[in-house]
């Protein structure tokens, strides 16, 4: 009996232990300003549900985002980047992003707009 109260335990620790995000699968973490200069410069054009390119690649340090959008409002979010936010409505605009090593998806954040493809993927080496 304990020794299945014990595998039953273990069980739940695995559990939860894959929910929790571990791996980077969920962290999220708290945007800062870099102080440090670009490393890389990245550029993407926002249109009606799609961005172009919606695949990028920069080199790990600061990366600057240059956005743009050629037709209504749309924003640049990074997953689990909180409070970073780019903006655009038929102008230009820049950010600079502190990025390590990894994969990084990107998204437009007004509703319903990455429900119809609006996101993409930010590899970083």
């Amino acid at each position: 009996m304990r020794r299945r109260a014990l595998g039953g335990a273990v069980l739940i620790a695995i559990l939860l232990t894959g929910c929790s995000g571990g791996g980077g699968g969920g962290t999220h973490v708290a945007y800062k300003r870099p102080t440090r200069p670009v490393a890389s410069t990245v550029k993407v054009t926002a249109g009606d549900f799609y961005f172009k390119p919606n695949r990028l690649s920069a080199k790990a340090g600061v990366v600057g985002i240059d956005f743009s959008s050629v037709s209504g409002l749309h924003t640049f979010v990074i997953e689990r980047l909180d409070g970073f936010k780019l903006e655009s409505s038929g102008h230009k605009t820049k950010g600079n992003v502190e990025l390590k090593p990894g994969k990084y998806t990107f998204y437009c954040d007004i509703s319903g707009h990455r429900a119809q493809g609006m996101e993409g993927t930010l590899t970083i080496k």
